[in-house]
């Protein structure tokens, strides 16, 4: 999640959120998971961002085609269901995660969160933040968790925008 955080500061695209980001992180993970057992990932099924992503959410199921080499000219393929279950602690440690590593980037924040809200303020940002993480966290929670952070990220932008 924080590479994909940086590679959006770099390209100041707004492109990166909480959804595409743990997508990256799960698909990632799964791969690892099946090379363990000397399989490779192959495919997905269709709209595998959505799926993905949905499973997350539900502590559902998602459909791959995995592949092994067999010898030199022969592969073997099997189809199999993985199953994404997480508990809803874990599910706010990622959402945790990735609104800790937005609050440390400052430029990100002010010119992809900031810039839509029409008050800066612990509970616009809080609000905002909920939001970003499909309220995996509630407001109330990311204001307990990351006030001083928040406040941190105000004075320093507001600073920056006073220095320009």
């Amino acid at each position: 999640m924080e590479e994909s955080l940086r590679e959006d500061n770099i390209s100041e695209s707004c492109y990166t959120n909480f959804k595409d980001a743990l997508v990256h992180l799960l698909i990632h993970e799964i791969r690892e998971k099946v090379q363990e057992d000397g399989w490779r990932l192959k495919a997905f099924e269709k709209n595998k961002e959505e799926k993905v992503f949905d499973a997350f959410m539900k502590n559902g199921e998602i459909k791959v085609l995995l592949s092994k080499k067999v010898d030199e000219q022969k592969y073997e393929y099997k189809k199999v269901i993985v199953k994404l279950d997480f508990p809803e602690d874990k599910k706010k440690k990622v959402a945790e995660k990735y609104i800790d590593t937005v609050l440390e980037g400052y430029y990100y924040l002010d010119i992809c969160i900031f810039i839509d809200l029409d008050e800066v303020n612990i509970d616009t940002i809080s609000d905002a933040l909920s939001s970003e993480v499909y309220s995996l966290l509630s407001p109330d929670e990311i204001k307990a968790k990351f006030k001083d952070k928040i406040e941190e990220a105000i004075k320093v932008i507001d600073d920056a925008i006073d220095d320009e």
